[in-house]
């Protein structure tokens, strides 16, 4: 069995039905996700992903240290992503680096996302994983990430009429969700664009399959690309136990 941890960055728990992941992994795979003890309510900007960062961190140490094979960051603004690789050994995967790369094998391809405040953040991703080329929009839906399972029935029909732009005005070929929190959206959103299942990109079920083959493959992190950091003085992060114990001078 292949452990995975998947890390979600917010405090809010129940946010999504995570239920949906039944049967949309592979069978000898364990997810167990966990959420943040301190943190924001929701990431949907730069602050948040920096409210989110200690966290994040503190509990990819953890899922190390309890035997996890492989961590996903259940968020596709990709907090604390690099972070993450610098604390640990196992694989650890950025649903946003996952999904974006995923969707650019299709050559032009486009972000439907929950607010369109994020575009920067997406064209900064983009850029930063060579991909910006292939990028053709950014469209939010005008759904909050708190809401999406508040509102689930509009929110997918928000997000069927984004797809439907970013196809016919954009040329997009396919489209990757730019929330996690839209797990199970890309089934009826493939259904009305008239596309394969596969050019709809749900996110989180995406960086788990990448996670979980990661870890079959006996994939490590990289510490020439991502080192151990140098220990030294910190304070403030006594709610970080995993953390503070990381950067611990000894």
């Amino acid at each position: 069995m292949t452990d995975i941890c998947v890390v979600t960055p917010i405090i809010t728990r129940d946010f999504r039905d995570d239920s949906q992941l039944n049967g949309a992994t592979p069978t000898d795979c364990n997810v167990t996700t966990i959420t943040l003890q301190h943190g924001p309510a929701s990431v949907e900007s730069a602050i948040d992903e920096v409210l989110a960062a200690p966290g994040v961190v503190d509990a990819a140490c953890r899922a190390q240290a309890d035997g996890f094979d492989a961590i996903v960051i259940d968020c596709m603004l990709d907090p604390a992503l690099e972070a993450a690789r610098e604390a640990v050994t196992i694989p650890v995967v950025g649903a946003g680096e996952a999904g974006l790369r995923a969707a650019a094998k299709f050559g032009g391809f486009s972000v439907v996302t929950v607010l369109q405040r994020q575009e920067t953040a997406f064209r900064r991703l983009a850029r930063q994983y060579g991909i910006d080329d292939n990028m053709r929009s950014v469209l939010g839906i005008g759904v909050s990430v708190l809401d999406l399972e508040r509102a689930r029935d509009t929110s997918i029909e928000a997000t069927i009429r984004g797809g439907k732009t970013v196809r016919d005005r954009d040329g997009a070929n396919a489209i990757v969700f730019g929330c996690t929190g839209m797990l199970g959206y890309a089934v009826p959103t493939a259904e009305a664009l008239d596309w394969p299942a596969n050019r709809v990109i749900d996110p989180l079920i995406n960086a788990i399959e990448t996670a979980y083959l990661a870890a079959r493959a006996g994939t490590e992190t990289d510490k020439d690309d991502h080192p151990y950091p140098d220990r030294k003085r910190v304070a403030g992060f006594e709610k970080w136990p995993d953390l503070s114990d990381l950067m611990a001078v000894r």
